[in-house]
């Protein structure tokens, strides 16, 4: 266009200013996005190749076995339910084997009765399936039942003899096969149930960890749209929690029935215990970003102290990953989490506003419950943040 020069080195020639430090912090945050991503996937990779052996030498021994034993029917079940019961959320394998089982029985009586009333073919495989999964939602309503069912309903229905009655057989085989998986998860290839547990914490802990921080960093420069970001953030972390109470649970279930993991059962308790009280941590946080975002908004008093609290907050729970991950007693985690109550009371006492005064409520609520995390008694926890708050107390009480 006439009248206007393109200058591709401008850019260049001009001092940075606030649109160029926003272009470059959006770059910043999507590369380290990109990066933690990718860690992740590499964790859940680990895990998963380790399920997919799992499941591979569950079906052959599956097979090997029900061929051996020739129930007279095609052990085709006995791999499936393996498979099945190695590729369950881990904590529910024992739920799951049973509902395999049963599925299989359902299916297989249901569709061996049809097969010799109606024949087979392409709308008898069609009503057999229907009339089989409503009949296991009936009766159950939920879980791999119900799939089990279907499909057991249409391998019955389209491959078995019709002359042959097949259903307890392939109700033997499926046993064989939960068994069989049951056998290999547990005993034979049984996963570390720490490592687990820790590849599922590891996210949450460092995304909280990062949330708290953002919010404390954007209290000091009042930055309300920065608080609504890692607000959101917390949010979203449901998926996060949800996996690490399935990795709790899958690891409770390994030390449980695995003797070669018996020697976790302390740790994974504690662990147990922690992944409950970091939940609440959580969910404190969000009520801990509203709350800032609303001081903000309200043009309230913020004291550099109190921003530096949330701070402490988020470097409590980065050395609480540290040192859980190092095996190491978490002193360090447990005194950033004082030293941010501390800045707290220091906070209230040089004066807050209403939401204020709840973000420092919120951030001794948080602590006692990182306190808890570290394996502190509820009666400890409340007694060493009244004292790190500055409250005058006497000698806790002893726990019972």
């Amino acid at each position: 266009m006439r009248g206007r020069r393109h200058t591709p080195d401008a850019r260049t020639d001009r001092p940075g200013d606030a649109h160029d430090d926003r272009a470059d912090e959006v770059i910043r945050r999507w590369r380290s996005k990109r990066r933690t991503t990718g860690r992740e996937r590499r964790r859940q990779l680990g895990i998963y190749l380790v399920v997919a052996v799992q499941a591979g030498i569950a079906a052959g021994l599956a097979w090997t076995i029900a061929d051996a034993i020739d129930f007279d029917a095609n052990p085709v079940f006995a791999p499936i339910a393996a498979v099945g019961t190695v590729a369950a959320a881990a904590g529910q394998r024992l739920r799951r084997t049973v509902e395999l089982v049963v599925g299989v029985a359902l299916g297989a009586a249901i569709a061996d009765g049809l097969v010799v009333m109606i024949d087979r073919g392409a709308w008898q495989i069609g009503l057999i399936v229907t009339a089989t999964i409503v009949t296991a939602i009936a009766l159950y309503g939920r879980g791999g039942l119900i799939t089990q069912a279907g499909g057991t309903a249409v391998l019955v229905s389209s491959i078995a003899p019709a002359h042959a009655r097949v259903d307890a057989p392939q109700v033997f085989n499926a046993v064989i096969g939960g068994a069989t998986a049951l056998t290999v998860v547990l005993l034979l290839f049984p996963l570390n149930p720490l490592r687990i547990v820790e590849r599922a914490a590891g996210p949450e802990l460092d995304n909280l960890a990062h949330q708290f921080t953002t919010v404390g960093q954007a209290l000091a420069r009042r930055d309300a749209k920065a608080v609504d970001t890692a607000l959101g953030g917390l949010r979203a972390m449901g998926a996060q929690l949800a996996q690490l109470s399935d990795a709790v649970q899958g690891g409770a279930e390994v030390v449980r029935y695995s003797p070669q993991r018996l020697r976790w059962r302390n740790t994974l308790r504690e662990y147990r215990a922690g992944a409950e009280h970091l939940d609440r941590a959580v969910l404190g946080g969000r009520g801990l970003a509203r709350r800032a975002y609303t001081a903000i908004s309200d043009g309230e008093a913020i004291p550099a102290a109190l921003s530096d609290a949330v701070i402490d907050l988020g470097g409590a729970v980065r050395q609480l990953h540290l040192e859980f991950i190092r095996g190491r007693e978490p002193s360090s985690a447990r005194h950033q989490a004082l030293r941010a109550v501390h800045e707290a009371g220091q906070a209230a006492r040089e004066g807050l506003g209403l939401s204020g005064t709840v973000v420092m409520a919120q951030v001794r609520t948080i602590a006692r419950d990182l306190l808890r995390a570290t394996a502190i008694s509820r009666t400890d926890a409340n007694h060493m943040v009244r004292q790190a708050a500055g409250v005058e107390v006497g000698p806790a009480p002893k726990a019972q």
